[in-house]
């Protein structure tokens, strides 16, 4: 849902507009200069706007923009109007006018940064968050929702340095803010930085012991370090109570199971998860432990599976290949000699 204007009071917006509508001059008797007509309308579209009738201010800031296309704000609610009808061509066309005339136009830029966000162009919303970060910033240095969505798409984009920037401002204003601790884990555990994340992830559970993203991402990593194995089977359980539905937790706990040597209860908890969740880390788990189960044939079916996946992985490869050379050594040699 973007972001509407309508709920501006009418004397406000009415206000905005004869600020920002400069040049009107008194008129002469029996002539009314353009810019004149240009405000008339807009405060025409403003009261329809408000009423509810958005085809008839449409109309209304369409004829402003007939004689005078230099004021902002006119061009602001003319793209919002087109974001709320979902015409994301035309309300970019409209805020990107906004900003070429008023280049800290915070809504305009949030606008746009909504926009590319839902059409997944993740760099530009970037740029437009960081034009809004930098006005509020100067007018409020503690807006923590900017830095937020800041962070989160320096993390999309993988721009970690960034986003870790950004999380460290928000840590610094709120010591205790879970959800930034938590993206600051996760940034950490796709850089490998094992023990950072351990450490991220343990101060989101002082913070808040329920939160299920941080209790299975603690117990994944103790799972692969084979350490703490009863602490990590409590907690993924306990996210799985907290989001029954979620694919990943039960991957989490197959996988804790499986290094506890509990190899039939991880199977089960495996394929629960693939009902839940396509994903190539369950499919090398299952393939796993089916190889654990001295299953060799349900192991090579899961990891092929994997791989249609996503064939970017040469450790399953790898794992494939070695199946095959213990498949092909098992195979005893014939001697044949026939009798003459």
């Amino acid at each position: 849902m973007f972001y509407q204007i309508r709920h501006f009071s009418l004397a406000i917006s009415i206000g905005i507009g004869l600020a920002v509508f400069t040049g009107i001059s008194r008129a002469e008797e029996g002539h009314v200069l353009p810019k004149s007509k240009a405000l008339a309308h807009y405060i025409m579209a403003v009261m329809d706007d408000l009423n509810g009738d958005d085809e008839q201010a449409m109309k209304e800031y369409q004829k402003s923009l007939k004689f005078d296309r230099s004021q902002p704000i006119t061009h602001l609610r003319v793209g919002a109007y087109y974001a709320r009808q979902g015409r994301l061509p035309e309300a970019s066309r409209e805020l990107k006018t906004v900003v070429k005339l008023s280049p800290e136009a915070s809504p305009a830029h949030y606008l746009l940064a909504l926009i590319y966000s839902a059409q997944k162009k993740y760099e530009l919303a970037a740029s437009e968050y960081e034009a809004v970060l930098k006005t509020a910033s100067r007018n409020n240095p503690d807006n923590i929702e900017i830095h937020a969505y800041l962070a989160q798409l320096y993390y999309a984009l993988h721009k970690y340095p960034l986003a870790i920037e950004q999380l460290n401002q928000i840590i610094q204003a709120q010591p205790t803010n879970a959800s930034a601790y938590y993206l600051l884990g996760s940034i950490h555990l796709d850089l490998n930085h094992r023990q950072e994340a351990k450490e991220a992830f343990r101060k989101v559970l002082a913070i808040e012991p329920n939160h299920d993203g941080a209790l299975n991402s603690l117990a994944y990593l103790y799972a692969e370090e084979g350490v703490h194995l009863d602490e990590a089977l409590q907690m993924a359980r306990q996210a799985i109570d907290l989001a029954p539905a979620n694919g990943a937790y039960y991957d989490t706990l197959g996988w804790v199971l499986f290094k506890h040597g509990l190899k039939t209860e991880a199977l089960m908890a495996l394929q629960k998860a693939s009902t839940y969740l396509e994903d190539p880390i369950i499919y090398d788990h299952i393939g796993d432990v089916y190889q654990a189960l001295d299953e060799p044939a349900l192991a090579r079916k899961s990891w092929m599976k994997a791989l249609q996946l996503d064939p970017k992985q040469p450790q399953i490869s790898q794992k494939l290949e070695n199946l095959n050379r213990r498949s092909a050594s098992a195979i005893p040699e014939v001697n044949f000699n026939p009798t003459k």
